[in-house]
C-alpha cells in the first residue's frame, strides 16, 4: 500500500510541477534564441524559472525527508540539494544552498524587489536563463550568474532518480515510506 501511494504522489508531481518545469525550460530556451519571441514575451522567465524550481526543491525535499513533518522551506530545500541526486552540482555548495533559500523567500514575498545580494554569497546574484551549454554558476569578483536552465535540469534529473527509486523500492524502503507518510 505504501508504494502504491508513493507512486501516485510521484505521478501527480510528474504531471504538474515537473511538467511545468520542463515547459518553462522549453519556453525560456526558445525565447532566448528567437528575436520575435523576445518581442512577444518581454520577460526572460528568469524569476519564474527560479521560483518554480525552488518550489520544486522545497516540495521534493519535504517528501523525501522522513523527519520533515511540517513545511520548512530552509530545511526542505537544503535537504533536497544535499541528497546524492544533486551532490556534484555547483548549486550544492553550502553558500549557494543558503543563497537559494534566501532567494526563494525574496522571490516569493517581494519578487526580487529588495535586490538579490545575500550575505551567504557576498556577490550580487544575477538570475539568467543561460542554457544547457553554459555552466550552472558563472562567478566573477562582484557577481554570481545563476543559470536557470541548468537549475531546472538538475531538479528534473533528481526527480527522475527519486521516481526510479520509488518504482524499484518496496513498501519498507526509506523513500517509499517517507513519501507515503506525507
Amino acid at each position: 500500500m505504501s508504494k502504491e501511494k508513493a507512486l501516485k504522489v510521484i505521478e501527480r508531481l510528474e504531471g504538474t510541477l515537473i511538467a511545468d518545469l520542463k515547459s518553462l525550460k522549453i519556453i525560456a530556451e526558445e525565447r532566448e534564441r528567437d528575436k520575435l519571441l523576445q518581442e512577444q514575451l518581454p520577460g526572460a522567465f528568469n524569476f519564474t524559472v527560479f521560483l518554480t524550481g525552488l518550489v520544486a526543491c522545497e516540495t521534493l525535499g519535504y517528501l523525501i525527508n522522513a523527519k520533515s513533518r511540517a513545511v520548512d522551506t530552509k530545511n526542505n530545500i537544503e535537504h533536497f540539494l544535499s541528497r546524492s541526486y544533486c551532490e556534484s552540482s555547483a548549486f550544492n555548495k553550502k553558500n549557494y544552498k543558503d543563497a537559494l533559500v534566501s532567494l526563494r523567500t525574496n522571490l516569493a514575498h517581494v519578487y526580487g524587489m529588495t535586490g538579490l545580494r545575500t550575505h551567504e554569497v557576498d556577490k550580487d546574484l544575477i538570475l539568467c536563463v543561460g542554457g544547457s551549454s553554459y555552466p550552472e554558476i558563472i562567478s566573477s569578483q562582484k557577481t554570481a550568474k545563476l543559470n536557470g536552465i541548468k537549475f531546472i535540469e538538475l531538479i528534473v534529473k533528481a526527480f527522475e532518480s527519486i521516481k526510479s527509486e520509488v518504482s524499484t523500492g518496496n513498501d519498507g524502503s526509506d523513500i517509499v515510506r517517507s513519501i507515503s507518510e506525507k
